[in-house]
Formats: C-alpha cells, structure tokens, sequence
C-alpha cells in the first residue's frame, strides 16, 4: 500500500466516523479494546472482572476487581495504550498481508467479549451486529471487499486511537476531575490528571500516527 492510498483510507475513516449512526457503529470497536485492555490489566495483576458495558455514545466501563493500590493504578493506566497498541498491531498485519487472520482475530475477541464480559443491552447487540456484519463480508464479499473492509477497519481503529486520547487530554485540561482514566489516576497516585491525559495522547500519537507512517516508508 502506498502513502496515498493510505491516506485515502484514513480520510474515509475519518469521514465513516462523523457520519452519526454508522460512525458510532465502527467507533464502539475502539472502546470494546480500550475495555478489553483494562479487563486484561486486571486479570494479569491478581484481579477480577464483573462485567464490562458499552454505551451508544461510545463509552464504556470495565467493572473490576484489583488485589492491591499498584493493580488498580495498572488496570487504570492500560485502557488507552491497549487500544492504540492493538490499532498498530492491525495496521502492521493489514500492511503484511495477514488479512484472514485479522478476521479470525475480530471474531474471537467478539465472541468472547459476548459470552464472558458484556453485560448490557446496547452491549450485547452492538457485538451480535457487528459479529454478524463482519462474518457476512468474509463469507459473501470478493477478496477485495474483504480487504478493503478490513482498511477501512484499521484506518477506523488507529484515527479512534488517537481522537479518544486527545479527548481525554482536552477532558484533563478543562475539567480534570472528570476526565476518565485520568481521573482515576490523579486519584489512585497523586499526580495530576493533566500529566495522564499527556501521557495518553503522547502514546496514542507515537503508535497511531508515527509507527505507522514508519511502516508506510519502510
């Protein structure tokens, strides 16, 4: 893929995500990462997840258990870097050809999301719609159609990496006490919320627009 056709792809994501009930559609799959990595957070430092909801506005929260003060500042602190993070990671597999894979990938973690964590009515059918949408794209569409979903996927994830930390940046600045993830590490370490809400933008910029322009020139 070339540095234009990429950058075609982005446009469309960008436009795809501002479109209102289509947008939102594609965007919930960014918080259904951001969820996912707290859960995970939580499980790999002694903890334990309750459920995990996601709402029509594209918010979500992960109810979780944490076995001491630093579990619950890591399980707090993984939700931006998870989702930035996996948005590379599916940008790197897309650029490598790994599209079947990436596929096999969305349905597990939709599959399992359903059956194990989500627990909400909007929840619940945003996964069986955008399980069953996807599903029937890989087996009814041409290669191509199946690839470019997965473009458009990919550009959806890493400019919803990106927008969503700049929002909790801008959340940090103008009312830090209800800026999310960041306000509960403001609260859980001290520090201020302003430095969480950088940190989250800094990591969303290095991996949803530096690594992957590295990828394009490579």
């Amino acid at each position: 893929m070339t540095i234009s056709q990429a950058m075609l792809f982005v446009g469309a994501a960008i436009l795809l995500t501002c479109i209102p009930i289509a947008g939102k559609y594609f965007r919930v799959l960014n918080t259904l990462l951001h969820e996912i990595g707290h859960v995970l957070a939580s499980l790999l430092s002694g903890g334990g997840i309750h459920h995990v909801q996601l709402f029509w506005d594209t918010s979500g929260v992960a109810y979780t258990t944490h076995a001491n003060r630093l579990a619950a500042i890591v399980t707090s602190l993984a939700g931006y870097p998870f989702a930035s993070a996996s948005a590379f990671f599916v940008a790197w597999a897309s650029l490598n050809g790994y599209i079947g894979w990436l596929y096999y990938g969305l349905f597990m973690i939709l599959a399992v999301s359903l059956v194990l964590w989500v627990r909400n009515w909007f929840g619940f059918l945003w996964l069986v719609a955008f399980f069953a949408g996807t599903a029937a794209i890989y087996m009814y569409a041409s290669g191509a159609v199946q690839q470019a979903y997965m473009y458009v996927i990919t550009a959806v994830l890493l400019v919803e990496s990106v927008r969503s930390s700049w929002v909790i940046f801008y959340l940090s600045l103008i009312s830090p006490q209800k800026a999310g993830d960041a306000s509960a590490l403001k609260r859980s370490t001290g520090i201020s919320s302003r430095v969480w809400g950088l940190l989250f933008l800094i990591q969303a910029l290095y991996f949803g627009i530096y690594l992957p322009g590295k990828l394009l020139a490579g």
